[in-house]
């Protein structure tokens, strides 16, 4: 999906135009484009983009519906700026001012207003922008069917290398001589705070990171003896906003820790094997 252009903006049409201006306007810019192909990127002002794109919107403009609702985005300039270049302000503004539009015209939007969304929270995940993540995070989005997974999918595939990684260290060599600190890295309390701070569309990712902390802490109990590292991670883990039963899994190792001396190895090592069977079990079956 490309980004959203006005096609006011694009072929400098007052807004509204007459039917008369559009029709105009339309002889000229195709005349201008007549030896390009469908395909081909063409220059209109400042702009570059496919010629097919510029058909499509000189259509929108003759067609009654599609021209209100680029009409609506041209008055309401805040929404006009953050689909165009991602501008903030859209979000900052008061209850009350919030204009009302029906569902047709979120529907019409949606595709362009998750794209920009989708990136402008990828990219506050990625700089650890805490005002803009909890900005975007707070907005009830305005999104209908698919598109709110064109919001969220793309920090949500970013978030998913911190599960790869964490899944990836059970696999290393170098844990066994790990320190609690270079433990602790791979999920640091400032990514943490980061990940606790996105909507309840993460809760999936984080209970899957949660999920593998588990995992790992049995790996470090039962193949490097490493009770110190498993109840270090387990605690950072614990600082995840995760669905209860996966928090009361974590909860339930924790406490194990203190009296672990007391218990054979093998029968404790045994003992958490069942439960993260049982725990990826209850994983499965919630949201797959």
């Amino acid at each position: 999906m490309p980004s959203y252009i006005s096609p006011f903006k694009l072929f400098n049409l007052d807004c509204p135009s007459t039917d008369l201006a559009i029709q105009t306007n339309r002889n000229r810019v195709l005349y201008r484009l007549d030896e390009q192909s469908v395909d081909e990127v063409v220059h209109l002002g400042s702009s570059k983009l496919p010629k097919s794109q510029v058909i499509n919107l000189l259509n929108e403009l003759e067609n009654v519906t599609t021209k209100a609702f680029h009409t609506q985005i041209f008055k309401y300039k805040k929404l006009l700026n953050f689909l165009e270049f991602g501008h903030l302000n859209y979000f900052r503004r008061d209850a009350d001012t919030n204009p009302e539009y029906p569902a047709d015209f979120w529907k019409f939007i949606a595709p362009y207003f998750g794209r920009q969304y989708g990136e402008t929270l990828l990219q506050a995940v990625k700089t650890r922008d805490k005002d803009t993540l909890s900005l975007l995070a707070s907005e009830h989005l305005p999104m209908l069917g698919d598109y709110e997974e064109l919001c969220y999918q793309h920090a949500n595939n970013y978030i998913a290398n911190t599960f790869q990684e964490i899944k990836n260290l059970k696999e290393q060599k170098s844990l066994l001589h790990m320190s609690e600190r270079e433990l602790l890295s791979y999920l640091p309390n400032k990514t943490i705070e980061l990940y606790n701070m996105l909507p309840d569309y993460f809760t999936g990712i984080r209970n899957k990171i949660g999920l593998e902390i588990y995992s790992l802490s049995v790996v470090l109990v039962q193949h490097h003896g490493r009770s110190d590292g498993a109840s270090a991670m387990v605690k950072q883990g614990l600082k995840l906003k995760l669905d209860d039963q996966i928090r009361e899994n974590l909860e339930d190792m924790l406490s194990k820790f203190s009296f672990k001396s007391q218990i054979p190895t093998f029968v404790w090592a045994a003992i958490a094997v069942v439960s993260l069977l049982y725990l990826i079990k209850f994983f499965e079956t919630a949201f797959f």
